[in-house]
């Protein structure tokens, strides 16, 4: 018996290490980001810099895109959690650039980088250039001083298109239909507890779930045009506030699948649900909240306000138009 439990035994190990688990691909994820975040701690530490700010990272055309503003936001978050860094929030960046007319931190923007990084107090520059190979996608991110716009530092490292980044690569499903009680020409449009609406889309707030220091806000999203729309928000600039004006923020950790790091694309006449979750302090008893979106896609950088939500528990469904 012990001589046939041995070949067993080596069987199932290699089987094993042959398949890896979601959990293990997850696991080789954090540790390429951890590595790279320690890599971007030590070069700041030997620049005696101490005050991050990140931009969106690109392709390798220098376009910004979804997975490098989510992969601009994870990192933050990681060197933020070590706690050795300062991290300049990235709608403060982003909104300072944007009012100084600056699209890249290049030499040709010397002078006008100079000025913001005074603005926001940033010691340093954080971009990235992220490149899709069979092994994984290989990311180059560099340190760059705002004094003369050029690089001091470059780490590289490679991330597994898995755990959190599997969402960018899977194969899309198709969406699946809502099925109306009634014709759509004879149902008024949803109320909820909020609505926004523009050329591209309209946006419903279905519902408000509070659990402690928790807040899920339920949303259904349509698209109002003749053409696909993909919509995204800002992670950090998209917040909820109470009615004593506490600031409820996402967390990439709650929200790695989310409107505002993955986006929901919709084709015409489409509806799609989403939910956001947002966290606050605990000893607020808030009930009404005000949704803060922030855009980058359809339309950059656009944001607009929901407000008059009231916080509907598990008991007590929101009433909606049949």
């Amino acid at each position: 018996m012990p001589m046939i439990g041995l070949p067993l035994l080596l069987i199932s190990l290699l089987t094993l290490f042959s398949h890896p688990t979601s959990s293990w691909a997850g696991a080789k994820y954090e540790e390429g980001l951890k590595q790279l975040a320690d890599g971007v701690t030590e070069g700041a530490a030997k620049a005696k810099k101490q005050r991050l700010a990140f931009i969106d990272f690109t392709d390798g055309k220098g376009e910004p895109t979804p997975i490098g503003q989510f992969l601009a936001e994870e990192l933050g978050t990681q060197i933020m959690v070590g706690g050795e860094l300062t991290v300049v929030d990235r709608a403060l960046t982003y909104s300072t650039l944007k009012k100084l007319h600056v699209d890249h931190i290049d030499s040709a923007h010397a002078k006008t980088i100079r000025q913001a990084a005074k603005t926001i107090r940033a010691d340093l520059f954080v971009g990235g250039v992220i490149l899709d190979t069979p092994d994984g996608l290989q990311v180059t991110v560099r340190l760059i001083s705002p004094s003369n716009t050029q690089p001091i530092r470059a780490i590289r490292g490679m991330l597994p298109k898995a755990g959190p980044l599997n969402a960018f690569f899977k194969k899309e499903e198709a969406p699946q239909p809502i099925v109306n009680i009634e014709s759509p020409k004879e149902t008024p449009a949803a109320i909820g507890l909020g609505t926004y609406r523009n050329e591209h889309y309209e946006m419903v707030v279905r519902s408000i779930e509070r659990q402690a220091t928790r807040a899920k806000v339920d949303l259904t999203i349509e698209n109002l045009s003749r053409r696909d729309v993909k919509l995204l928000c800002h992670l950090q600039g998209t917040v909820l506030t109470d009615d004593q004006g506490t600031a409820w923020h996402q967390g990439v950790g709650d929200n790695r699948e989310g409107l505002c790091t993955r986006g929901v694309e919709l084709s015409p006449r489409r509806k799609e649900r989403a939910v956001l979750t947002f966290t606050g302090p605990s000893e607020t008893a808030a009930t009404l909240f005000t949704l803060h979106f922030r855009e980058t896609l359809p339309r950059r950088d656009a944001s607009f306000v929901i407000d008059g939500l009231k916080v509907t528990s598990p008991s007590e469904p929101t009433q909606t138009t049949p």
